[in-house]
């Protein structure tokens, strides 16, 4: 009895317990399934208004510890985290997981992180914890490589002794299976890849840095002069001399730079086929080196020079480069950055030797006594390349012709191996073999050794198609290793860490790219950033997070998607954030971001990309985002350096010149406010000096000789750096009491080629209208001719819908220099004429008196009214505006006035604009009316019978390509208005009216055409000395 009773009392506990268990496993079962609908119902509302559909991974419910942890798939680290839209993820995963988990505590992951540690330290305020991590572990103390102390510009809340590794993607290289040369993208929309994001990095990206105070080192040419100059003790190119002055000058230990070999071949190094010189520092010079190169053409020339790097050099070797704009001293840091080429500046160099404006000199003197200055190479000028490539045995064929003949070798032998390009337009690989890179740690990472055999049946066709990509994996492999090069021990690159490298404290890199990718309309592609953390270890060898590449992805995405929303689609796409083991990603060992910006296979993205005020301030939201983040790894205060200035005119002030100027202010950021200006001036057509600082909007020029054209450009200055330049202007005072003529520059106009869609069509049409470029365009490959939206992409070499030619992808266009009030007032100096002039903004002011001037000369280039049809829909560059109008009409108010207005769309825009007041303006102001554009081809002109005898001779202006004047693709014909407005000139085969005259009350001269591109320099004095005497004025 007792035994039965212990035993019914045991299997009831049992039963119990079981029970309970049961229970217990059934709740959590619940709980559970609970969480799974809550993470499911969570991830489907967080996708809402994104271009994802987020997925919950793994749910995991802890009931003893109250505690629930959902992990999101990798996709929702894609988008950016904040204090805010964090807070709110919280709020709504706990709504959907109810009642029932009121008291557990949540955490929702990503990417193996919290969502609130993927917020960038610098969104995070006092709401989430800082990550120190994140931030650079080595103190700056490093000085900057090169310090112009010429102008003396250290922005204190800038980006002052920050250096920035950056590249445009890909480039021109050898394609070993085809045994030819190509671009690694296709040719679409006008442009490839390759030579499309050099665009944005060159004119726009790394200028706003380094204005910021930044060192920009970029793995390809930078410069897109096709000559080169090479000045060097171990020989010189032809004409260009090196000398040694004053005290002796000792060989230096270690090689460097020698011009020995005409070509490249693989693996050679130039850096180590020479000899370098070296110095002993002294607080006054007694030593010089002096390059005098031989230049071949002039024009603008970037300067670069090279050393030993060695811990006993001097800090501040002082380099001194003449120029047609004067001289400019720089401070070089020789502990830094030997055995390679660094970059001093972009200078006007004028042909041939010149030795007191175009030299370099290098002396020995030095705050550093006791020290030593070495001297090497350098050079002038992008050039051309000169790597070659090719088959086994026709390498080793012109190693032998070239180990007979060197030099004397007929440059026909090897050029067909060549790339036969201009060095800017070849990928990173060979530049940085050109300048002096380590082969195995660098750039030449994957020789034909890998064994395919474990692949069977196709390892003979695997290793075929593998083998042609060794250029190519080279390539962008090499971008990444370069910067660790740069670096050196510990950051050194994958294949020796430990190597000495150049030193140089790099702070972060961008790979900055465009992707592929269609749609079917015009919705954008839009913006993708990549970044890598799953590279072990998880630190930099500094010590820094690798999480620090994440905030800057963000950072920039974030700053790049706004302004453009803001500015140009609303509907801007942000694609996300990968976090993904991309070569150019995860090599680097510094924080690193491989951008891909839009996609140049969609005309909707390339449509507002051609747009140069675009690229202006996308380039800029780049800048913005880089300044943010490095001030916040490094715990600064920023400011973002101001935009150009406005509003910029001349007057007269007895002999002096008065200029003055309105800053603008950035709309997008209130920090860009300027505190100072910089003058710069230019003597006739030399180069623009060093500028000096003001700190008013006006200011007084004094000492201008007459006759002698001057020339000025103003920058805005503040704490964050300086700004791209205004618009020039120029003047020459009068040699006599005549009054100057006054011109105005009506020319701002900056665009995209024309463009249209229809539906089933779309594309670019050039043959309309080629667009207008910020100053040149170097990224132009030729007229596109597949305008099918269903046309399939199959090759590069057939790309489909978008495909271009490629007959203009060596040539640089000329576009919207912002320099024509010279080219104007030389005609009317070089006709004993003075002159001053002034923007279209401050002439509509109409603050000016009309008798001070015995003319108007009104420059009107290619403007002309352009109207966006994608995005924000707006009308710029219209050329009579109603301001405009009332300021001609005011100058020609009178008698004996006289207005000279030259331009290609003054007849068309009349039509553009829609403006039926502009039109009874042309005709009763200007006294013409349109007839027709395309009015000629040739851009031959003659002058009709009744003045044949005042304007005697034909002329032309420029319809073709032209390496220094802008292409008018469709002048006006325009057709006199009035009793008194007659044919003055016609085109030539056509006959059509190209410009009319009208001498009324006052005198009109109006051409449709513009005068800066008449051809020669001859042809536009004598056609300006035929209507100044037309009018009575000479």
């Amino acid at each position: 009895m007792k035994l039965g009773f212990l035993l019914n009392i045991g299997f009831a506990c049992l039963f119990f317990c079981l029970t309970a268990s049961s229970v217990k496993a059934d709740k959590s079962k619940r709980l559970l399934k609970k969480a799974n609908q809550a993470s499911a119902e969570f991830a489907f509302k967080a996708s809402e208004g994104t271009v994802y559909k987020f997925k919950p991974d793994t749910v995991i419910v802890d009931s003893q510890s109250k505690k629930v942890n959902m992990k999101m798939k990798e996709s929702f680290s894609y988008i950016p985290f904040r204090p805010e839209n964090t807070t709110q993820y919280y709020d709504w995963y706990k709504d959907f997981l109810g009642r029932k988990f009121r008291k557990y505590s949540v955490t929702i992951e990503s990417t193996g992180k919290e969502i609130q540690e993927l917020i960038p330290n610098f969104y995070r305020g006092n709401s989430v914890k800082i990550d120190s991590s994140r931030f650079s572990k080595s103190g700056r103390t490093v000085i900057p490589i090169v310090r112009n102390i010429s102008k003396n510009l250290v922005p204190s809340n800038g980006l002052s002794n920050r250096n920035i590794a950056m590249w445009q993607s890909h480039g021109w290289y050898y394609e070993n299976t085809l045994d030819r040369w190509e671009w690694q993208r296709a040719r679409v929309f006008l442009t490839v890849e390759d030579l499309w994001s050099m665009s944005f990095v060159v004119p726009y990206i790394a200028p706003m840095l380094e204005n910021a105070g930044a060192s920009v080192f970029l793995p390809r040419e930078r410069d897109i002069q096709r000559n080169e100059i090479i000045i060097d003790a171990d020989g010189s190119t032809k004409g260009s001399a090196y000398q040694e002055t004053g005290e002796a000058i000792q060989a230096g230990k270690e090689k460097g730079f020698g011009l020995k070999v005409p070509f490249l071949l693989e693996s050679e190094n130039l850096f180590g086929m020479g000899v370098t010189r070296l110095m002993n520092a002294e607080n006054k010079a007694s030593s010089q080196v002096i390059y005098t190169p031989d230049i071949p053409e002039t024009g603008e020339y970037a300067v670069y020079i090279s050393y030993t790097q060695n811990a006993q050099n001097v800090t501040d070797a002082r380099y001194t480069v003449f120029h047609s704009g004067g001289k400019t001293e720089l401070l070089v840091n020789q502990t830094i950055g030997g055995g390679t080429w660094i970059y001093l500046g972009t200078f006007r160099f004028e042909k041939g030797l010149n030795k007191e404006t175009g030299r370099v000199e290098l002396s020995n003197l030095s705050e550093e006594t006791g020290k030593y200055v070495s001297a090497d190479a350098v050079r002038l000028g992008g050039g051309m390349g000169n790597v070659v490539r090719g088959k086994l045995q026709d390498m080793e064929r012109l190693q032998k012709l070239r180990d007979e003949k060197g030099f004397t070798l007929d440059s026909s032998v090897w050029l067909p191996f060549a790339s036969k390009r201009p060095r800017y337009q070849e990928g990173a690989r060979y530049y940085l073999q050109y300048i002096g890179m380590p082969d195995t740690l660098v750039y030449l990472l994957n020789k034909q050794k890998t064994d395919y055999s474990n692949r069977g049946q196709d390892a003979a066709v695997y290793a075929k198609r593998e083998s042609g990509k060794n250029d190519y994996k080279d390539d962008y492999q090499s971008r990444g290793e370069w910067v660790n090069y740069l670096m050196g021990a510990p950051n050194g690159p994958a294949a020796n860490p430990n190597v000495k490298g150049l030193g140089i404290p790099v702070d972060m890199a961008m790979a900055f790219h465009t992707d592929a990718g269609t749609t079917p309309d015009s919705s954008i592609i839009g913006s993708l950033m990549i970044y890598d953390t799953a590279q072990e270890p998880s630190k930099f060898p500094g010590g820094q997070s690798r999480w620090a590449s994440r905030d800057l992805a963000d950072i920039v995405q974030t700053q790049v998607v706004n302004d453009l929303r803001t500015i140009y689609e609303p509907e801007w796409t942000r694609r996300g954030m990968w976090n993904k083991a991309y070569s150019e990603a995860n090599r680097p060992k510094v924080p690193t971001l491989l951008s891909e910006l839009l996609s140049h296979q969609n005309f909707a993205d390339m449509y507002q990309a051609y747009d140069p005020r675009f690229k202006f301030d996308v380039s800029r939201a780049y800048y913005k985002g880089i300044l943010k983040f490095l001030a916040s790894q490094n715990n600064q205060e920023y400011v973002v350096q101001p935009l150009s200035v406005s509003y910029f005119r001349m007057d007269m002030e007895g002999n002096s010149i008065r200029l003055s100027w309105r800053p603008v202010q950035d709309q997008l950021e209130p920090t860009a406010t300027p505190k100072s200006y910089r003058i710069y001036t230019r003597i006739e057509n030399g180069g623009f000096d060093n500028g000096r600082a003001v700190s008013d909007t006006t200011y007084l020029i004094s000492g201008l000789q007459p006759g002698v054209i001057a020339s000025f450009k103003i920058t805005a200055v503040n704490e964050g750096g300086e700004s791209f330049p205004s618009e020039i202007l120029a003047c020459s005072l009068p040699t006599d009491d005549k009054k100057p003529v006054l011109i105005v520059n009506g020319f701002d106009r900056i665009s995209g080629p024309e463009a249209f869609d229809n539906g089933k069509q779309a594309g670019f049409l050039t043959c309309e209208d080629e667009g207008v470029a910020y100053k040149r365009d170097f990224a132009f490959i030729g007229d596109q001719y597949d305008f099918n939206r269903k046309s399939p992409w199959k090759d590069d070499d057939a790309s489909g819908f978008g495909s271009s030619h490629a007959d203009q992808e060596t040539r640089v266009v000329q576009g919207n220099s912002f320099d024509y009030p010279l080219l104007h007032g030389e005609a009317f100096r070089n006709n004993g004429i003075g002159f001053i002039s002034m923007s279209d903004e401050a002439f509509e002011q109409r603050n000016w008196d009309k008798n001070a001037f015995a003319a108007l000369d009104l420059i009107f280039g290619e403007e002309k009214t352009v109207e966006r049809f994608y995005g924000y829909k707006k009308n710029d560059f219209t050329v009579f505006t109603l301001p405009m109008r009332a300021a001609i009409t005011e100058f020609s108010s009178g008698e004996g006035a006289k207005v000279f207005l030259t331009g290609a769309y003054l007849g068309t825009d009349l039509e553009l604009c829609g403006d039926t007041l502009a039109k009874k303006f042309a005709a009763d102001v200007l006294h013409y009316r349109f007839m027709t554009n395309h009015a000629s081809k040739s851009g031959a002109i003659y002058p009709v019978n009744e003045f044949r005898s005042a304007f005697p001779a034909d002329f032309s202006f420029v319809q073709g390509y032209h390496p220094e004047i802008y292409k008018v693709e469709s002048p006006d014909a325009i057709e006199p208005k009035g009793d008194k407005a007659k044919v003055l000139f016609r085109y030539q085969v056509d006959n059509k009216t190209a410009g009319i005259c009208y001498d009324g009350l006052y005198r009109t001269v109006v051409l449709g055409f513009p005068f800066e591109t008449i051809t020669t320099e001859k042809e536009r004095n004598e056609l300006m000395g035929q209507i100044l005497k037309y009018w009575g004025m000479k």
